[in-house]
């Protein structure tokens, strides 16, 4: 059966050549533009533009692991550079680089996200307008802006910002 469908695979290829070439179909070489006119595309509406004009934009390289591209996205969103290290070490932590990670056990109504904010901060994060509902927090990009408001918060009140993550 196996050589039946090579022997009719191989007759219908033959088959096909065939008929190009008897055709006279174009060739990979011949100047298409006489057969179709192109014009010129425009790849603006596809380029990513950063959302900071701050000169410490970082190119998220999509080779790169999942907690080095989140530190990028974070560094693009405000975060520190020097504290980009710090910042892989919690996202692995929490959430293994999870955006979309929760945590049950938390006694104030789940941690989320890719730092697994808590819910004693919700209230609050609704205050500032950084989040509408808990379920924000399962967005990458939100919440990066929510840990960055926390560790903000913390560098204002204590001088340190990781506090909430339990680093020392």
């Amino acid at each position: 059966m196996n050589y039946l469908a090579e022997k009719i695979i191989g007759l219908v290829l033959c088959t096909v050549f065939g008929v190009t070439a008897l055709t006279g179909a174009p060739s990979a070489s011949s100047d298409l533009s006489s057969i179709m006119p192109l014009k010129p595309i425009s790849v603006e509406p596809y380029l990513i533009k950063p959302t900071t004009t701050t000169s410490s934009t970082v190119y998220i390289d999509p080779h790169t692991t999942a907690c080095e591209q989140f530190s990028a996205l974070a560094i693009n969103l405000g975060w520190p550079a020097d504290q980009r290290t710090v910042l892989e070490s919690i996202m692995k932590r929490e959430s293994n680089c999870t955006p979309n990670a929760i945590n049950r056990k938390d006694p104030y109504g789940g941690s989320r996200g890719l730092l697994q904010i808590n819910g004693s901060w919700h209230k609050w994060l609704i205050g500032k307008g950084i989040i509408t509902n808990k379920r924000n927090l399962l967005h990458a990009e939100i919440n990066l802006l929510a840990g960055l408001e926390i560790y903000n918060y913390g560098v204002e009140r204590y001088g340190f910002g990781w506090g909430p993550w339990s680093v020392k």
